[in-house]
């Protein structure tokens, strides 16, 4: 054979004798030259709107300056929101800065593992099979060692344990880790993640979303429809593109006709089964308790705070902050900016769905929530209002009151559409004292404050309906008077005597002399607003006495108040000014009613004003808004503008700006006056 060789060989020896065993010691393997830099680029949508937030987050982590540890981002949120789009759509504008290639890897929500993923980002990368080890350690160390300098981005899709994207992540600040998962990615963020959590697309993007080039005209065409089409999808990418499949396969179908399709319920949830699917699979991680909140989120499809649901579901609102913790973690609940849990309306559906399936019951469980406002917003009436005001519903508040008036304001307004919601699950369940007592307590409370007269006014027809329905006379007549205050406010004056009238004639019958009083007043002000000033002040004459008869001094205070105000409309502003003047020291008895004081004060200022007294009218005026700042907005636009008549009377400064504030203010409460201080800015 002879001492050379004249082939390839792995190992070779030339030996004489040989003593003992041979030990081959084999370097370790080079590593391979990489032939391949992959594409794995996943399919772009034909029609991307709106993400322009979360396009900039990933932007930024593309240019992040970062040394030995690539960018990383999660991307979070429901089914079908768009998690896989946004990232497809984003990808593919940056293909570029990354020269090594793209790789894209599915978890499938946990079927698949993260040494699945290590070795297919190692073959993809072109290391051959026999050179990847079997354990997932090993694999992810090479992986690591392949990709380290590189330029890479990589794409990992469902993930369900998030821990395993921190485990691939490349030790090279040149590449960048996208991650799609129905777990909120704020958990990693002190790992250095990027968490986006996607919520559904507005209505002018979603509607954009529909707009697509053989769609147009039809949904333009029908910009109504349009809109109630995308209010069905709940602005949910996935169902939105669901329709636009139907109506581009039913080329005869309009607008319309698609929104009468989704009507149906059977029908509707064919047509979005992917979307429920997907939620169906994200349900069954959750433990009993867990799926029992979500049903009943969806039962009422309201945001409520911690202290609701845990009403709702009857737990303890530590139980029911763990719930909803978890609920929030996996994408099915969001939280908004006010500390309240809510569900997309897709997923309410979904979720209203999955307490059908289930054994509790959701008429208790409304029940107690219901319950529940009730007493936290007879607390917060209470709290904003003269405690011993006129209310038809006596509710026995035990315990001391929770709320300060500061923050049983902000409660009121953070919780005005659930406390509107409220109104309308009892009137759906029959609890007619519910409805009455939310409407005679923090709903009137709350309007006192601010103005929202559409939704009130709806309220309070419901709340008359109600008593109508128990035949209870005493609160029909005051949900009257008060459904008659708000129309006089809107200026439907016909309308509002004529709903006046009807009170005190159900007052009359119910023969309660407190709430004829009361009834006889709304009245007055209805008459008093359609110019009828004599009888106006018959009306309130007649209060006056009644409320003497009780012994009631606020009462009486504020009929005087009233009166005043009707007599300085006759152009008795001598007489006026005399009363109003009672009525002051009068109210000086109740400390604790800080509004009624300034109304006097701006009545008294009408009053100087028609003197042509404006320096004393200034000094009145000054110190209601100086006292109302501290309680109400609504209430200061009166006084501003009253204010500003005198400033420019005086040919003094400050007459604008009182005039912009009080004009922002009405604007804000879609109040007719504030067509006046427009006209006044104007002329100005």
């Amino acid at each position: 054979m002879g001492n050379e060789n004249h082939g390839s060989a792995d190992k070779l020896v030339q030996a004489g004798a040989v003593h003992g065993g041979i030990h081959f010691y084999a370097e370790a393997a080079p590593q391979q030259k990489l032939l391949k830099v992959p594409g794995q680029l996943l399919a772009v949508s034909d029609h991307f709107v709106d993400r322009d937030p979360a396009v900039d987050v990933l932007n930024d982590l593309l240019d992040e300056p970062r040394v030995g540890r690539a960018g990383l981002a999660v991307i979070s949120g429901a089914s079908g929101i768009g998690k896989s789009a946004l990232i497809a759509q984003w990808s593919h504008q940056v293909q570029q800065r990354f020269p090594d290639g793209q790789i894209v890897f599915d978890f499938e929500r946990g079927e698949r593992s993260l040494g699945d993923a290590a070795e297919h980002c190692l073959r993809s990368i072109g290391v051959e099979p026999e050179w990847i080890p079997p354990a997932t350690g090993d694999k992810v160390a090479m992986l690591r060692t392949w990709t380290k300098d590189r330029r890479q981005l990589f794409i990992f899709e469902n993930v369900a344990v998030l821990d395993h994207v921190l485990e691939l992540v490349p030790a090279s600040g040149a590449s960048v880790v996208l991650c799609t998962s129905h777990q909120d990615g704020a958990e990693l963020a002190a790992d250095g993640a990027q968490p986006i959590r996607l919520t559904p697309l507005e209505s002018e993007h979603a509607i954009d979303c529909l707009r697509r080039e053989d769609l147009r005209e039809r949904v333009d065409a029908e910009p109504e429809a349009a809109a109630e089409l995308v209010a069905r999808t709940g602005g949910f990418p996935i169902a939105l593109n669901v329709m636009v499949g139907l109506l581009k396969t039913r080329t005869s179908w309009t607008i319309a006709r698609a929104v009468q399709e989704l009507s149906e319920k059977r029908r509707r949830r064919k047509h979005f089964r992917k979307a429920f699917a997907e939620l169906d699979l994200a349900v069954e991680q959750l433990t009993r308790a867990e799926a029992q909140v979500y049903g009943l989120l969806g039962r009422v499809a309201l945001a409520l705070p911690v202290g609701a649901v845990a009403a709702l579901a009857d737990l303890t609102e530590l139980d029911a902050e763990d719930h909803l913790e978890q609920l929030y973690r996996i994408c099915l609940v969001e939280e908004n900016d006010q500390e309240q849990f809510l569900l997309h309306d897709l997923v309410a559906e979904h979720a209203a769905e999955t307490l059908g399936m289930s054994d509790v019951s959701s008429d208790d469980a409304v029940r107690r929530l219901v319950a529940w406002y009730r007493q936290q917003g007879a607390f917060a009436d209470r709290a904003v209002m003269e405690p011993s005001r006129l209310r038809v519903v006596d509710d026995d508040l035990a315990g001391e009151n929770p709320f300060t008036r500061e923050r049983a304001l902000e409660w009121l307004r953070s919780e005005r559409v659930n406390l509107l919601g409220m109104v309308r699950l009892a009137a759906e369940s029959g609890w007619h004292v519910d409805v009455i007592a939310l409407c005679d307590g923090p709903l009137w409370a709350l309007h006192n404050q601010d103005k929202h007269y559409s939704d009130t006014l709806a309220a309070l027809v419901a709340a008359i309906a109600s008593a109508v329905a128990i035949e209870d006379l005493v609160a029909e007549a005051r949900m009257r008077s008060l459904r008659g205050q708000l129309l006089v406010e809107c200026g439907e004056l016909d309308e509002a005597r004529a709903e006046c009238a009807e009170a005190v004639a159900v007052a009359e019958r119910a023969g309660h002399r407190r709430i004829l009083a009361s009834a006889l007043e709304f009245q007055g002000k209805a008459l008093h607003a359609s110019g009828e000033f004599d009888a106006a002040i018959g009306n309130f004459e007649r209060a006056r006495q009644l409320n003497e008869e009780l012994g009631r001094q606020r009462g009486m205070a504020l009929q005087e108040y009233l009166i005043g105000k009707s007599l300085s409309a006759l152009g008795r502003h001598d007489e006026a000014l005399q009363v109003l003047a009672e009525a002051l020291d009068r109210i000086a008895g109740f400390p604790e009613d800080k509004r009624t004081p300034s109304r006097i004060r701006v009545a008294a200022a009408r009053a100087h004003q028609a003197l042509d007294q404006h320096d004393q009218a200034v000094s009145l005026l000054r110190e209601a808004i100086s006292a109302t700042r501290e309680r109400s907005s609504f209430d200061l636009a009166e006084p501003l503008e009253l204010l500003a008549d005198s400033l420019t009377a005086l040919r003094r400064p400050g007459a604008r700006e009182c005039l912009e504030e009080a004009l922002e203010i009405y604007e804000q409460a879609q109040s007719p006056k504030a067509d006046r201080v427009r006209r006044k800015l104007s002329e100005g």
